[in-house]
């Protein structure tokens, strides 16, 4: 509620306490809920590089704990998100049909997509991209492995 309301200092504190409550109850969906919003919080106030820092580090320490399918998914949905935020939209729509595709694949639902705005940017990809082109990289991100799509997303356009 906080971050719809644009209050992320007070979503941040509500993160750091959710993190505390899911890992002292140990309930794996929060942990990796509470590891991947700080990042995704960064996106949204524009703090790219922050976010970018954040996400990398939150995807390698998922990486290195062989997380799970969907919780893997769920950090490449935000690096989606990033991409939009920097510009990229074709990458954005590459990893947004891959975080999907990959949970699919696996025989997993992907995550709920976030609630959007109306004038949301990551709405008006498949209008900026044109029906064909958006259509060709959700089809070509849907193809990808996990292991595909973790390098993709470390090779986007804006991680320096």
């Amino acid at each position: 509620m906080e971050t719809a309301l644009g209050r992320y200092d007070g979503a941040l504190g509500h993160l750091r306490e959710m993190s505390q409550l899911a890992k002292r109850f140990d309930i794996a969906r929060l942990i990796a809920a509470a590891r991947v919003q700080p990042g995704t919080l960064a996106v949204m106030q524009g703090r790219l590089d922050e976010a970018s820092a954040l996400l990398e580090e939150d995807l390698r320490l998922r990486l290195k704990m062989r997380s799970s399918t969907r919780n893997v998914s769920l950090i490449l949905a935000a690096f989606a998100q990033l991409a939009v935020a920097e510009g990229d939209l074709e990458q954005s729509a590459l990893l947004a049909s891959a975080a999907e595709g990959v949970c699919q694949k696996a025989g997993l639902r992907a995550w709920p997509a976030t609630p959007r705005r109306e004038g949301d940017r990551a709405t008006q990809i498949p209008q900026a991209l044109g029906a064909s082109r958006f259509d060709k990289l959700f089809a070509a991100g849907a193809r990808l492995s996990q292991r595909e799509t973790v390098a993709a997303a470390r090779t986007r356009r804006g991680a320096g």
